[in-house]
């Protein structure tokens, strides 16, 4: 057996093992049994990590078979590099943030100017001075190694709520995706703030235009869900149902309302003591998953339907305060966590100045 015939056995070995991988999760995704659950977004990341171990185990052990192996193969690992440890970096460390800060803005001045839509730059903001923080520990002399040790709690948890944020973005996205050919004889379309307390505004139309559209057949009936609030001259499903009607030509009698409602949690509980039977719910892009897993929490057979089209200037900071939102749902199990990582690196700081001082002895 010469060199290459046994570069390409070792080769293919193990990309025969992670396609195993990637078949499994791949099953496993395809057999939950409830889509409304973050553990979607953990099967689909290693599904899609195994799947690209493989294609390259397959890209590779190819290669070693011809004239032109380690050339090639030397410039696909030159490029992912690149992208591994320059480009994904240098979105995340440099374009997220100030794509957050210009969309905020945007948002500050086309809606409400409320201090809540000043929160993603106050935590970007935040999170640049603990970066100069942070690097600025690594220049302190030794007598500080305790500060030195509790230093590196912070790059820990930085990968930690990364974690958390993609499984959540993996999550949204997949449910999303596999959700859309769903059907159900009842479409339950959430409310949103009317536009001088009576009219439809754009964000609100958008979700009632998804619904509109996704009816099939004749018989699928519209309940619109928004109760009255202080503000409002009349029910955000009297808004609704009025603008189904008159602007985008939808039959009045295939159409119920639930007027009574003020949050989400109670336009998914109304809606369901009123239908008493499966429904699809439809409402803004960035927020049919957590609606979701708020439908599961409530045990409701409700699932997300397609997501009206919201500006991308909105979208972003809304999709991360939802994300915050979702983290406060398990604020108890995620406090835990961080609590035992500090304790830990706290131990070993405690350790290790008490080490230091006993040397300079």
């Amino acid at each position: 057996m010469d060199i290459k015939n046994g570069l390409f056995i070792i080769g293919v070995i193990p990309t025969i093992l992670f396609a195993v991988l990637t078949f499994i999760f791949w099953w496993k995704i395809r057999k939950l049994k409830d889509l409304r659950t973050l553990r979607l977004g953990r099967l689909s990341f290693f599904a899609l990590l195994f799947l690209w171990i493989t294609i390259n185990g397959i890209i590779g052990s190819g290669l070693v078979l011809t004239e032109l192996h380690q050339n090639v193969l030397l410039l696909l690992l030159i490029a992912e590099a690149v992208v591994m440890f320059l480009i994904i970096p240098m979105i995340i460390g440099i374009i997220v943030p100030i794509s957050i800060v210009v969309l905020t803005i945007k948002m500050w001045r086309r809606e409400s100017k409320s201090i809540g839509n000043l929160l993603l730059p106050i935590v970007v903001l935040t999170f640049l001075v603990v970066d100069w923080i942070h690097l600025s520990m690594g220049r302190l002399p030794d007598s500080w190694i305790w500060l030195k040790i509790l230093g590196m709690v912070y790059p820990i948890l930085s990968i930690y709520l990364a974690w958390q944020f993609g499984i959540f973005f993996l999550s949204s996205w997949v449910y999303g995706r596999r959700v859309r050919k769903q059907r159900a004889n009842y479409y339950v379309v959430l409310g949103a703030g009317l536009i001088q307390g009576e009219h439809v505004g754009k964000l609100l139309g958008n979700r009632i235009l998804a619904a509109v559209k996704a009816v099939r057949d004749n018989e699928t009936i519209l309940v619109f869900s928004g109760g009255q609030g202080p503000d409002e001259k009349v029910s955000e499903a009297r808004a609704m149902q009025r603008y189904a009607v008159e602007v985008l030509g939808f039959p009045i009698e295939r159409t119920m309302l639930e007027d009574q409602s003020r949050t989400t949690y109670e336009n998914l509980v109304f809606s369901s003591q009123l239908i008493r039977e499966k429904f699809l719910f439809f409402t803004s892009d960035y927020h049919v998953f957590r609606a979701a897993l708020f439908a599961a929490m409530l045990k409701l057979e409700a699932q997300g339907g397609k997501g009206g089209k919201t500006a991308m200037y909105y979208r972003v900071p809304a999709f991360i305060r939802e994300f915050i939102a979702v983290l406060n749902y398990e604020k108890k199990k995620h406090m835990m966590r961080v609590g035992i990582i500090v304790a830990i690196f706290l131990s070993i700081a405690i350790v290790s100045q008490i080490g230091y001082f006993w040397n300079q002895r």
